[in-house]
């Protein structure tokens, strides 16, 4: 009887449930807290969530390069730091990712509740060594979070509930997209470009490469006669990747297609064009899966071209150039 009374009583001590304050903040596209709340309560069986908890646990979902990142972390009662765990993530599937956190953190919760009631092995010991006496009543204070330092591996124990971890080296994105910008220096006077790329990106680094083409241009002199001119290019840019800004280099080659208009003999003739610049560019992504982008560009008219009628120059490239534009697109893991 003595022995099922102890088995009683330890089983109502594990069965109180530890609560704590949620502060859960995720980037467009992620579950709302109400839904990441769903998932903790469905693992324990119970709502830990409540304002007048003492520990707080702060959730946040946020983006990397083309992936995403969750993170918990543990404040105590006075605010202070009190342990964290990361989960880095390949994809950006932020309900997947969303759900590895909830169940992370539900198991989290469980090991503090045991962890809160268990009988503290140090109690026991003799009274000249170094461990701190039980308070008044004969029990013993909940050791605080902070004792269980973070873990070193960010896809730890906790991530096993969820489902099997991820792969340990970052998979690639790929992307396409199309777009337009106004180029200057290029002819003389500014030119519509129009282009196609595609992208495979890294989570701070991608490689980018796709043709360019612009409008006829013509160019007059005084008498009426001219020439017009057109770009075919091959461009590549290499970028270091932020979530919003992206800075690259960039290379175009090709060729410019000149023909005479409105002459008594017109001919036509075509030069190589090389460029090489820099390129910066602001990204907004929209959902999982779409991205819309502006750049500039300022390029070096590495190899320079001459437009003649009569074999009389009428217009050379400048040593600069440079574009303003509007990106559109898609990427996928």
């Amino acid at each position: 009887m003595a022995l099922s009374s102890l088995a009683a009583s330890a089983g109502d001590a594990r069965a109180v449930p530890l609560t704590v304050r949620l502060d859960y903040a995720a980037s467009a596209g992620c579950p709302d807290a109400a839904d990441f709340a769903a998932v903790v309560i469905a693992r324990l069986g119970y709502d830990p969530f409540t304002e007048r908890a003492q520990e707080q646990v702060l959730v946040r979902i946020e983006p990397r390069g083309a992936a995403i990142d969750g993170r918990i972390e543990w404040r105590d009662a006075s605010g202070k730091w009190a342990g964290e765990q990361t989960f880095p993530s390949v994809s950006t599937d932020c309900p997947h990712l969303a759900r590895a956190l909830g169940f992370a953190l539900a198991v989290q919760i469980q090991l503090l509740a045991r962890t809160a009631v268990a009988p503290d092995a140090n109690a026991a010991a003799p009274a000249e060594t170094a461990s701190p006496a039980p308070g008044a009543g004969g029990t013993t204070a909940k050791p605080p979070i902070a004792a269980t330092p973070p873990p070193a591996e960010p896809t730890g124990a906790s991530t096993v509930a969820a489902g099997p971890a991820p792969p340990k080296g970052p998979r690639p994105a790929f992307g396409f997209g199309a777009g337009s910008a106004v180029g200057f220096g290029l002819s003389s006077q500014p030119v519509l470009l129009g282009r196609l790329f595609g992208v495979v990106a890294w989570p701070q680094a991608s490689l980018e490469l796709g043709p360019v083409v612009s409008l006829p241009v013509t160019t007059r002199r005084s008498d009426g006669a001219g020439f017009s001119q057109q770009l075919l290019l091959a461009s590549a840019a290499a970028c270091a990747t932020s979530p919003r800004w992206n800075a690259c280099l960039v290379a175009n080659a090709g060729v410019v297609r000149m023909a005479g208009e409105d002459i008594d003999r017109p001919t036509s003739a075509s030069a190589p064009v090389v460029e090489a610049g820099a390129r910066v560019r602001l990204i907004q992504r929209l959902g999982a899966h779409a991205f819309l982008s502006e750049h500039a560009d300022g390029l070096v008219n590495v190899t320079r071209w001459t437009g003649t009628l009569d074999q009389v120059p009428v217009w050379t490239a400048p040593r600069f150039a440079g574009a303003l534009g509007v990106d559109a697109g898609l990427h996928f893991r």
